[in-house]
């Protein structure tokens, strides 16, 4: 760990130290965590894969409530907020920028055993969950259309037998308010239900110093959730569940930033916007619904266990993205503005069989198949004003046409494509010792994209030229993995995996001329070698694991910034030939007394670009995107009984280093370092029936990104700032 992160560490230690000191130190004793990465229940210390579990309590209590709270709590686990409908999700440097119909995500979320392709379908709230479990790496074996760079299981709870029901009520600065709750039970003797729903709204933070928006990055989400769990039998369970959620921003509201070409004209005009304020006389927005139903059915033979999943999804977006915008004064400078609006709708189904084969092998095997329909328009919209009109001095005037910002032609495309993809799969984990076991398993992958491109041109810049184009491509992969477990003794594995996993290719999603739009980008493919140990000491006081992986990548698909014409043309994917990634990262939890518990979490990476082609092979040897060098996480929990309750405190901090934003590594388009820490404190009576707790978000008021990137050819940042300190009080009642 660098100087710089222990610094930061040194006196929270020690004033842990010392607050622990007065109490004598007990064995008490961790609970179990159980997981399904591996489709069956298991502990996470038995399962060879490098696996971050988050139980519902921490869910709760830590506000878990979106994909970017579980990057902060996860080693390796990075992502970039460019837009609320494009999520970026990054694992060890690995990850897809890419938003095109015919593209796809490298880290790949499942809701309850369901694949959710699109990002838009990925942006809802989480809540009413069990656990959350991030698989690190590639899960090329059990996962449904494989994941490349790791996979995100959102495990929500099922129907309880007994009634239970909950109401949690939240206020706070910003405007903030929020509500969520649920109530779960049986239904007759055979069939439980659940409905769960979550509101929440807050005023934005970003203000513009030329026009009366002062709410940008404000917003408002709902969600509803009902399940209906069956048992006709002991032998055969139906889950159903459906969802809705909708999500509506005042978003990205972006900073002018600080470097390239538009921040020093700015500058030289006087004005000097501060970190949470902009020149944008536009507003963004961004607007989102997903939902989707889903049949599961586990059906227990004498011969084993058959599992059937089938799900249809639906997303829509609508978002208008004000990349850059510039008034000074009464001199509209320029403005550059992008918007999409996308429909997807995908069916998938999955059949699994498992079963035991003797007492020392387990089996399982399977079949998926997935349709996958996306629809997308996506447009760029440029006035261009004093930047363009010769610098003319004269303060904008309505009667004088010269001075009027020039509103080009629109450049758009309209995409559309079809994915079938197809699976075949087979796992084995066989015991043939006391202390070995080892794990063979593979998967076939065949995927076909049908897929066409119109191009709408903007006539002034030629940014798009016209073009209207239909195609059509397959691809398909063997996917193997072996896995090897020793148990040491009864508290501590060791393993070492071999894994691999695959992405299929894809076209351009706003491809600047009719090659690059029928052109195929080739699938990217990954073998990762890993050793790890997993264990418990101190009386079972202490959980803990490291792993140290090495990662080799295939045609990694990167998206890169183009120029045509001498000015900023569209951004398009383009596969790196090969790519490094390696490291080590750790994760502890250890309930060092019976009032105080401590967990915490470090990750180091070594990213490198090994051979690129054409015009990216003057930045071989750069670090890959979203890729921190360090990231830590530590949480300090204090659970204290008092004569008629409880108090329950907890700190959360996170650390990152600085990431590149793209492949040439431009110091412009980096995210720096920073550090977030969290606070909340709570008090709850004997009976647990109700619970009052204040928070503190980003207690330090750190001024960090939530995104980074820039215009070129060095015309202007593009960064999205993360909120200030809010703070706030949440109030839950439980039956």
């Amino acid at each position: 760990m660098s100087p710089k992160i222990l610094n930061k560490f040194q006196k929270g230690a020690m004033a842990l130290a010392i607050a622990s000191a007065s109490f004598e130190l007990h064995a008490f004793t961790l609970e179990e965590v159980v997981v399904t990465a591996q489709h069956r229940e298991e502990s996470l210390q038995d399962v060879p894969i490098a696996i971050t579990a988050i139980g519902a309590e921490d869910i709760r209590t830590a506000d878990i409530s979106d994909i970017n709270a579980i990057s902060l709590r996860t080693p390796g686990f990075s992502m970039g907020n460019f837009l609320p409908a494009q999520p970026q999700l990054f694992i060890r440097g690995v990850g897809s920028n890419a938003d095109g119909a015919a593209e796809d995500q490298s880290v790949v979320l499942f809701l309850d055993g369901v694949y959710l392709g699109r990002t838009a379908g990925q942006a809802f709230d989480l809540f009413d969950l069990e656990r959350l479990e991030i698989l690190r790496g590639p899960q090329g074996t059990l996962y449904g259309k494989n994941a490349a760079g790791g996979a995100i299981n959102i495990v929500s709870q099922k129907p309880t037998e007994e009634l239970e029901a909950a109401l949690e009520v939240s206020t706070g600065s910003m405007g903030y308010w929020g509500t969520r709750g649920k109530v779960s039970g049986a239904l007759s003797d055979t069939v439980a239900g659940k409905i769960s729903f979550n509101y929440k709204e807050r005023d934005g933070y970003v203000e513009s110093l030329v026009a009366n928006i002062d709410d940008l990055n404000a917003f408002e989400s709902k969600g509803v959730r009902g399940q209906l769990l069956i048992t006709p039998t002991d032998s055969l369970e139906v889950l159903i569940s459906a969802d809705y959620s909708e999500d509506s921003r005042n978003s990205p509201g972006r900073n002018t930033g600080e470097e390239l070409f538009l921040a020093d004209f700015v500058a030289m005009s006087g004005l000097n916007p501060d970190f949470h304020e902009n020149l944008q006389s536009e507003k963004p927005h961004s607007d989102i619904e997903s939902s989707g139903v889903s049949v599961q059915v586990n059906w227990d033979t004498d011969q084993g266990t058959f599992t059937s999943i089938t799900a249809y999804r639906e997303a829509k977006s609508d978002t208008r993205d004000v990349a850059f915008s510039a008034d000074i004064e009464y001199f509209p400078l320029a403005s550059l503005s992008n918007s999409s609006t996308e429909k997807s709708e995908q069916f998938s189904q999955e059949f699994r069989f498992a079963a035991d084969a003797g007492d020392n092998l387990f089996w399982q095997a399977g079949v998926y198949y997935l349709n996958e329909d996306v629809k997308r328009i996506e447009a760029n919209d440029i006035a261009c004003g004093f930047l363009c009109n010769g610098f003319n001095p004269n303060p904008y005037n309505p009667a004088d046409p010269s001075t009027s910002p020039l509103l080009l032609p629109q450049a758009s495309t309209q995409q559309a494509n079809e994915t079938n993809s197809y699976g075949i799969f087979a796992q084995g984990t066989w015991t043939f010792n006391e202390n070995w076991d080892l794990t063979l398993g593979a998967r076939y992958t065949y995927e076909t994209k049908d897929a066409s491109n119109i191009g709408t041109p903007d006539g002034a810049f030629s940014i798009l030229e016209a073009y209207d184009v239909e195609m059509d491509e397959s691809w398909s992969a063997f996917t193997p993995k072996a896995a090897l477990n020793y148990r040491l003794d009864e508290d501590t594995t060791l393993y070492a995996t071999v894994s691999t996993g695959f992405k299929s290719g894809g076209y351009q999603g706003m491809a600047p001329t009719e090659a690059a739009a029928s052109t195929a980008f080739d699938e990217e493919s990954v073998i990762n070698y890993e050793i790890g140990i997993k264990g418990t000491a101190l009386d079972s006081t202490l959980r803990y694991g490291a792993t140290a992986f090495h990662t080799e990548y295939d045609d990694l698909q990167v998206l890169v910034q183009t120029i045509q014409n001498g000015g900023p043309g569209p951004q398009l994917t383009q596969n790196a030939g090969s790519a490094r990634s390696r490291g080590f990262e750790f994760d502890a939890q250890w309930q060092l007394h019976e009032y105080w518990q401590v967990s915490g979490t470090y990750a180091f990476l070594d990213t490198e670009y090994r051979e690129l082609e054409g015009n990216l092979q003057a930045f071989e040897g750069n670090a890959l995107r979203n890729a921190p060098e360090e990231a830590v996480s530590l949480s300090v929990i204090f659970d204290y009984p008092l004569a008629n309750g409880r108090l329950n405190a907890r700190a959360d901090f996170t650390y990152k280093d600085e990431a590149y934003q793209d492949v040439e590594n431009q110091e412009a388009a980096k995210m720096d370092s920073y550090n977030v820490t969290n606070l909340r404190v709570a008090y709850a009576p004997e009976s647990d029936r109700w619970e009052l707790a204040g928070w503190v978000k980003n207690a330090t008021d750190e001024e960090y990104m939530l995104h980074n990137s820039t215009l070129n050819p060095g015309l202007a940042q593009v960064t999205v700032p993360a909120a200030p300190r809010t703070l706030g009080l949440t109030f839950t009642i439980n039956y």
